[in-house]
């Protein structure tokens, strides 16, 4: 109803334009050259309408015609765009289906189609790393790092790429480049931290190290490897105040202040760790420093073990420097308590046999009881050692990294199955000057 009243409308309008047109009065005369036009003025009016019309018609032709070159031009980039599209999505598909040969040349096509963008530069990496062409794959991510948007992307596979290939140098370089392109990327901090592991940087990995990774250890192994003598002493002083009760990194920072005079401290250190946990080279260090008289090595040592007495090593430390000190009533009664509590090791046998022959001497009684002691020893629970916890070898010193499998951090104390003890050179602490 609304559309018949506007028509109505219009048509009425139209016939009113046309009723005044037709009885305008007046009219209009054109020459032009020898030829004159005269006509009413209504149909003059009528005419320029009809002239403006057509002129209007003949340039929006022209406009038209003019713009088909650009018009096609932007209808091929259209198409192009379409094609590249759906290059890139073929390539990605390939991809993910480790379609080595589509995704090579799928990248390529879309490459092509949509020119050098961060896309294409990654696809292309990414299948030439697949099809195993690292050159290619390596001049696509260094094309990617010229972009600010997608530096990153190009670091990280430059990365990836000088790890598989075990350069550990070049990787670390590249991590730090990565890591000013974008700060605070978790992943990167903690592939920073295994870089540092791999060029023995052990200071930078303790320092990018999350907690649960044995950070003692690095800064033992950092303080062990750093030419400085107060820097070292700052590293072995901060792994003993990781762990106070890990007995390298208690040797490690005693070591540094009995070579810089500071005798009682060290002791101290020492006699607080054997309260927390007894090792017999915490013993080694205490009781072999001063008079080296048997005697008085043994008073050394139950100054050393008097706030932890109770424990098998502390046991065991007083019976073998009170058989040396000739005290053998205390010896035998340190190795009884000790048996008493359920130690059952090599090295008590052996304690319990010397301590045989020394009372009982070359009689019958005292070669049955050594025999009886010896053979107990050979069925005897092993003696604690350093045991890496990966491929189970027992090893006489401590290391950061263990030297059979390169596990870092892996080497704990304690009595495990019998298995091979591989020998190492003993290497002595750096003097503190």
């Amino acid at each position: 109803m609304r559309r018949v009243l506007l028509f109505l409308i219009l048509g009425v309008a139209l016939v009113a334009v046309a009723w005044a047109l037709a009885n305008l009065p007046g009219h209009v005369t054109a020459s032009i050259g020898s030829f004159t036009i005269e006509t009413s003025a209504g149909f003059a009016i009528l005419a320029l309408v009809v002239l403006f019309g057509l002129v209007s018609l003949l340039l929006r032709m022209l406009g038209f015609v003019a713009g088909l070159p650009q018009a096609g031009a932007g209808w091929q980039r259209r198409r192009r765009l379409e094609l590249g599209e759906k290059a890139v999505t073929r390539a990605l598909v390939a991809l993910a289906a480790s379609d080595q040969w589509d995704a090579r040349r799928e990248s390529r096509k879309a490459r092509q189609l949509l020119g050098a963008s961060p896309r294409t530069l990654q696809l292309i990496a990414e299948a030439g790393r697949l099809s195993g062409r690292e050159d290619e794959a390596e001049e696509a991510f260094k094309a990617l790092t010229k972009y600010d948007e997608a530096k990153f992307l190009g670091l990280r596979g430059l990365l990836r790429q000088a790890i598989d290939r075990h350069d550990w140098n070049k990787a670390d370089a590249i991590a730090r480049e990565a890591e000013a392109a974008r700060p605070g990327a978790l992943w990167l901090r903690q592939q920073r931290a295994e870089l540092a592991l791999h060029t023995d940087n052990w200071a930078e990995a303790a320092e990018l190290s999350s907690l649960d990774r044995p950070r003692a250890s690095y800064l033992v192994a950092a303080a062990d490897a750093e030419a400085d003598p107060v820097r070292s002493v700052k590293l072995a002083k901060q792994a003993w105040k990781e762990d106070g009760a890990f007995s390298p990194a208690v040797l490690s920072y005693a070591h540094r202040l009995r070579s810089s005079g500071r005798e009682s401290r060290a002791q101290a250190v020492v006699a607080e760790a054997w309260k927390r946990a007894p090792h017999p080279e915490l013993a080694d260090f205490a009781v072999g420093a001063g008079d080296t008289k048997p005697l008085t090595r043994f008073q050394m040592a139950k100054r050393l073990v008097a706030k932890n007495p109770a424990h098998a090593e502390s046991r065991l430390l007083l019976g073998r420097l009170a058989m040396e000190a000739g005290l053998t009533g205390e010896a035998r009664h340190q190795a009884d308590a000790a048996r008493a509590e359920g130690v059952n090791q090599r090295r008590l046998w052996l304690l319990i046999a010397e301590l045989d022959e020394k009372e009982r001497g070359d009689t019958e009684e005292g070669r049955a009881s050594q025999r009886d002691a010896l053979r107990r020893a050979a069925l005897a629970d092993p003696d604690p050692a350093w045991q890496c916890e990966r491929c189970r070898l027992q090893f006489p010193k401590w290391s950061a990294r263990c030297s059979s499998c390169g596990a870092v951090g892996m080497l704990r104390w304690q009595s495990g199955p019998r298995a091979q003890i591989v020998s190492l050179p003993v290497v002595s602490l750096p003097v503190v000057a």
